[in-house]
């Protein structure tokens, strides 16, 4: 009697494996940029929230000690780590001042192009500059 060996055709070939393998890369390629640019917009965002908290703070100690910081310093404030935040007096040292959250240079914020620095001031007039400081229409970063 004579066995027969009966070849099963189970698995996948070298040239389907790498058409798996392209496809999958090609999503990547497309999925990757588009997630980077919605985290960007997030945080963006999130600075913008922690310029409102920042206000609301200046104006408590304003009216705690009669004159606004020189430094930030709240304790209670939860503030990105993406950013920087500094507050800059304006020309009447007592009644004027500056809000800024500028990315850190090992954030990925600091590859927004589109809005880098923001700004907010005692008039609540909202501003922002790119990223090599020319600066952009407030429409379209405080939406």
């Amino acid at each position: 009697m004579i066995l027969k060996y009966k070849k099963s055709n189970v698995g996948m070939t070298l040239i389907e494996l790498l058409i798996v393998i392209g496809i999958l890369g090609a999503l990547t390629a497309i999925a990757i940029p588009s997630f980077s640019q919605h985290l960007i917009k997030a945080e963006r965002k999130r600075a913008q929230t922690d310029l409102y908290q920042l206000k609301i703070w200046t104006e408590q100690e304003f009216t705690e000690k009669g004159e606004y910081p020189s430094e930030i310093a709240c304790s209670l404030c939860e503030l990105s780590d993406e950013y920087n935040y500094s507050i800059e007096a304006g020309s009447d040292q007592n009644n004027q001042y500056k809000l800024k959250a500028t990315p850190k240079t090992t954030s990925i914020q600091n590859n927004d192009k589109e809005c880098h620095t923001m700004i907010i001031n005692t008039a609540s007039e909202k501003s922002n500059m790119s990223k090599d400081g020319t600066a952009l229409e407030n429409e379209f970063c405080w939406i």
